[in-house]
């Protein structure tokens, strides 16, 4: 689990360090700043879930866990590449984060609580 508390955090460091970007270097358009906080509040969210999870035990805290981190992060860079690059070109793997991200949670209402 020690490896879910690192990526975890690490998740966190990332969208924070993209709202500091996006409210001081980037200067983004407004729609672009709604993709980069939606993206950002979503990983700060999975962020968080990692962390708790991290200090569970079992195969399938483990794997739920390890599907919110990943399909939040590639939901979330999908909308980060969108908003900074306004390249289309990864756009598509933002349903594949989506959903790898719900499988997660729905994985994580199977755990056994305490476990």
């Amino acid at each position: 689990m020690r490896l879910l508390n690192i990526f975890a955090a690490l998740s966190g460091v990332l969208a924070l360090g993209m709202l500091v970007l996006a409210a001081h270097a980037l200067q983004p358009t407004p729609e672009d700043l709604e993709r980069i906080k939606l993206a950002a509040y979503l990983q700060l969210g999975a962020a968080g879930a990692g962390l708790a999870i991290a200090n569970r035990s079992g195969r399938l805290n483990l794997i739920a866990g390890a599907m919110i981190l990943l399909g939040a992060a590639i939901f979330a860079g999908t909308l980060y590449t969108l908003a900074v690059t306004h390249s289309r070109s990864f756009v598509m793997l933002a349903p594949v984060g989506g959903i790898t991200l719900i499988l997660g949670w729905v994985a994580l209402a199977f755990t056994k609580p305490g476990a």
